[in-house]
């Protein structure tokens, strides 16, 4: 079919069919002009037609670019098997090799995405394919295993049950269009969908019918846990670094993967013109209305988002010296944007606030103490907002929202330790990655502990800001496992990524210790077993023993922005 468009002469649209090396054919749609090659906006998903007309097909053609939206392997109208990551790197290879043979196409080609459409662009860069000039890849986490699927060991339950839930919705409508029998598939999922809250608390973990026999990836993720060479098989991580073409990296304070929008952007930082925007948004919201919150002029469409997103792209395929600057953050409390020249900050005052045995939180070191409390993980500390990513509600509540939201609702809790900063007497800034060391035992074979940072106002109000978690056998990392000693104090650091935050004068600042955060986490049974393999049998109640004090201090290193100094 044929056609016009505002400003773009006659174009062509088509469905086309890339063969893959294996044989499989993808199918996509293509745009682009009817005279002449041009370069081309690549973008590939997995979510089907329908989650695609929002795509800025048509900015792309103003800027001159032809567009290829085309369906990852099992989806929509593609060929073969949905596999969730495993043939990415093949499959996108192989079609910018096709797109460079086709005459429409000037040997020059971009990409375009978020979320898993932009973790094939980083599945693809790293191996520096002829003809990939630039990327823009949007709330992308930076690892598969240890970043999207588990976060320091923990496994992921809330995003991980939630995009399976709207991928397996989306497997069953794409077998229906192929004229499958769908009938006892989509029975299966209405049922897991009618009370998500069960579906959440069911053990073990990958008995999850409506969602197993649909989707493969939920068994395997779980019963990989351990199994460092299948995630690495996969990864794109180690090969970041030698991505050599320029980024455009955007993402959300409150989205679920800002820890690896961060570190692509960090990590690929040696490779000129890589950029940053960083917005008060989660992962599937950019109107600046996020938890409890409007952030003024904090949207994607105040700072005209998509056009700068455009305009990177070609000029990144005219070899132009890019317009943008290198970093946009909205600075939460001023509410406004700001320009930086790197992340983190150069100026950054990394500054040690203590936690003390009676609840305080303060710049000097408290003498030595240790105080406790107990985890149940029968009754496990409810997730209220924070970067996450999550469906369902608990009783109503909107305490399964992303955002800033007031933890009050938490106060009757036993099985959370709160430190307490005095009244802040001046503004303080809060701007960079944070992390909360903690000196720590426990008397179970296993277990987690979570940090979260509140902002608490004069009225009584405790929003939350940022939170992370550990789980004791991966304190070193998902490749080392390594047991606890029942009663052992260990030193954990827990990464609590990062925020752009002013804390305002007669605020106070708090840091939150528990052990769960459920759902967006799984709950550590305390019995050692790993995640998939647990049952509720399995449940141990722990004592957690925290330590203060020269030695073994715990602390929140906090990146702190001398207010009214710049760049």
């Amino acid at each position: 079919m044929t056609g016009t468009l505002p400003n773009v002469a006659n174009f062509v649209v088509e469905r086309v069919r890339v063969p893959t090396r294996d044989g499989v054919d993808l199918a996509g749609i293509v745009y682009h002009l009817n005279a002449g090659p041009q370069p081309v906006l690549l973008v590939r998903t997995p979510y089907s037609e329908p989650l695609s007309r929002a795509l800025p097909v048509q900015p792309a053609m103003d800027a001159g670019f032809a567009v290829l939206v085309q369906d990852c392997r099992g989806t929509g109208r593609s060929d073969g098997e949905f596999r969730t990551f495993e043939n990415e790197q093949a499959d996108g290879l192989d079609t910018l090799a096709w797109l460079r043979r086709q005459p429409w196409c000037d040997g020059k080609i971009v990409m375009f995405g978020q979320s898993y459409l932009g973790m094939v662009q980083l599945a693809v860069s790293g191996e520096r394919p002829e003809g990939l000039v630039a990327i823009a890849p949007t709330v992308t986490p930076d690892d598969y295993r240890d970043g999207l699927v588990y976060r320091q060991g923990a496994f992921q339950l809330g995003q991980g049950l939630a995009w399976h839930l709207m991928k397996a919705a989306q497997a069953i409508g794409d077998a229906a269009t192929r004229g499958a029998d769908i009938a006892a598939a989509m029975a299966n999922l209405m049922t897991l969908m009618h009370d998500v809250e069960a579906a959440y608390r069911a053990l073990p973990l990958p008995d999850q019918p409506g969602i197993t026999e649909v989707l493969p990836s939920w068994r395997v993720w779980l019963s990989t846990e351990d199994d460092p060479a299948y995630w690495d098989n996969l990864s794109y991580a180690a090969k970041r670094s030698a991505t050599a073409i320029p980024g455009l990296h955007v993402g959300g304070w409150f989205d679920v993967f800002l820890r690896g929008t961060l570190d692509n952007y960090t990590t690929m930082a040696a490779t000129p013109n890589q950029h940053l925007v960083v917005g008060p948004w989660s992962h599937v919201d950019q109107t600046g209305v996020v938890g409890e919150n409007f952030y003024d002029g904090g949207s994607a469409q105040a700072i005209q988002l998509e056009s700068q997103q455009i305009r990177f792209l070609r000029e990144s395929v005219d070899d132009l010296p890019t317009t943008l600057p290198p970093v946009q953050i909205y600075v939460m409390g001023a509410n406004r944007w700001r320009t930086e020249n790197e992340w983190p900050l150069a100026r950054t005052d990394w500054q040690t606030w203590y936690l003390g045995p009676d609840g305080t939180l303060g710049r000097e070191l408290p003498g030595a103490a240790e105080t406790q409390y107990v985890h149940d993980p029968h009754d496990p500390v409810p997730t209220t907002g924070g970067a996450i990513l999550l469906t369902g509600s608990r009783d109503g509540r909107l305490g399964y929202q992303p955002g800033s939201r007031d933890q009050r609702e938490l106060d009757g809790r036993t099985d959370i330790l709160r430190f307490t900063s005095t009244p802040l007497a001046t503004d303080i800034e809060v701007t960079g990655p944070i992390t909360v060391s903690l000196n720590a035992a426990t008397s179970a074979a296993d277990t987690d502990f979570t940090a979260k940072l509140v902002d608490v106002h004069p009225d009584g109000r405790a929003m939350g800001i940022v939170d992370g978690v550990v789980r004791a056998r991966y304190r070193t990392g998902m490749d080392s496992p390594r047991p606890v000693v029942p009663g052992q104090m260990y030193e954990y650091t827990i990464d609590l990524g990062a925020t752009s935050q002013v804390f305002r004068a007669g605020h106070r600042i708090r840091v939150d210790i528990a052990s769960s955060n459920f759902p967006c986490y799984d709950r550590n049974s305390g019995s050692g077993k790993l995640a998939g393999e647990v049952t509720e049998s399995d449940f141990v109640t722990a004592t957690q023993h925290i330590f203060f004090g020269a030695g073994h201090a715990s602390a929140i290193r906090l990146p702190v922005i001398a207010i009214g100094l710049t760049h």
